[in-house]
């Protein structure tokens, strides 16, 4: 965890360096353009913005509230908004998001959750918000197939579309074939310390069976919970969508000329962009994300246009949220851990 968790000033100068060239190459036929776009934004367009940069973190922090409650009752949802900004943090500082969820964990455990029992909710979550980004991902491009035929969109899409159905069929090994899920981790583990990425074997091994432990535990309560488990994927579609509408709201706000015949395809757009970023292995995709969105959106509102909403759209979805959960991270990292004082009670 210390070693996830080092470097990170280094990483956010990393990231700001590889978005400040994409930035430049994005700008540098339209920088006038895009400079005048973008001084013309009140304060109150601004504000707002910033709200809907927000609110797929507010969602996310109802989903949060909703799981750990049946283990923690007192836990509230201004906990959950917490964890999720401080997984949207680590996130973004960690190459392909693989920190978003071991900080989550951690940060269960400091607000008194038991850290098995965080971890398994947290991959629990992942599951649930993998297969609901998946099914809209492919709703809005066979929706919007004209949309995506150029030969290299496509193929993108599809490399990342691929990496998000093996996280899920993985994860789905954990439900469903729990006993062959845990062969493989416990092999994987084997193979990793003999090359020497893993010390310490069994203590790994342990660590893991207890969060499958408690991640079967979550999965049971969900899956007899139907009512919960359809809260669950309506909350995650919001998320997903209030996160996909971003780029269009923020040209609405622009005053772009955008019609409503344009607003499914943008939201498409959206999601292709998010979809291909997956497999790119840099810290919050920095500068792959800045391209590929002009490239994307400048198909259909043009390159200046598309450069002003994406200076816009990366730092409300991305760069406030490094900054708010990166201060929550840093204060949650030096307060101490809050007991449980519901933990000996059997919720499920």
């Amino acid at each position: 965890m210390k070693k996830l968790f080092s470097q990170t000033w280094f990483t956010i100068l990393y990231i700001l360096i590889l978005s400040g060239l994409a930035l430049g190459l994005a700008l540098y036929d339209s920088f006038d353009i895009v400079l005048q776009t973008i001084s013309q934004v009140n304060k109150l367009s601004l504000l707002v913005m910033a709200f809907w940069g927000l609110l797929p973190y507010l969602t996310h922090g109802l989903i949060l509230k909703l799981m750990a409650s049946h283990m923690m009752p007192k836990y509230r949802f201004i906990d959950g908004f917490i964890n999720s900004l401080v997984g949207g943090f680590m996130s973004g500082v960690t190459p392909s998001s693989t920190g978003g969820q071991f900080a989550q964990s951690y940060t269960f455990k400091k607000q008194g959750l038991n850290g098995s029992h965080g971890a398994g909710i947290i991959w629990l979550d992942f599951f649930l918000y993998s297969i609901t980004l998946v099914v809209i991902a492919l709703l809005l491009f066979f929706t919007n197939f004209t949309q995506f035929a150029h030969s290299s969109i496509t193929l993108v899409f599809g490399l990342g579309l691929l990496i998000n159905i093996i996280i899920i069929v993985l994860l789905g090994l954990m439900v469903f074939k729990p006993e062959l899920y845990r062969t493989l981790m416990h092999f994987i583990f084997h193979i990793t310390e003999r090359w020497k990425w893993v010390k310490q074997k069994e203590k790994m091994i342990h660590a893991w069976d207890k969060i499958l432990e408690h991640f079967y535990e979550a999965q049971t309560v969900v899956t007899e919970n139907r009512s919960m488990l359809w809260q669950l994927f309506g909350l995650n579609t919001l998320k997903i969508l209030f996160y996909f509408s971003t780029p269009l709201m923020i040209g609405l706000l622009l005053n772009l000329e955008i019609h409503w015949s344009m607003v499914i395809e943008l939201i498409a757009l959206a999601s292709f962009v998010t979809i291909a970023n997956t497999f790119v292995p840099l810290p919050g995709a920095a500068g792959a994300t800045e391209s590929l969105f002009v490239l994307t959106y400048s198909t259909v509102l043009g390159k200046a246009s598309a450069a002003s909403i994406m200076i816009l759209w990366r730092f409300f979805s991305f760069y406030l949220i490094l900054i708010i959960g990166g201060i929550l991270f840093f204060k949650i990292r030096h307060q101490k851990a809050k007991e449980n004082q519901d933990e000996e009670i059997n919720y499920y």
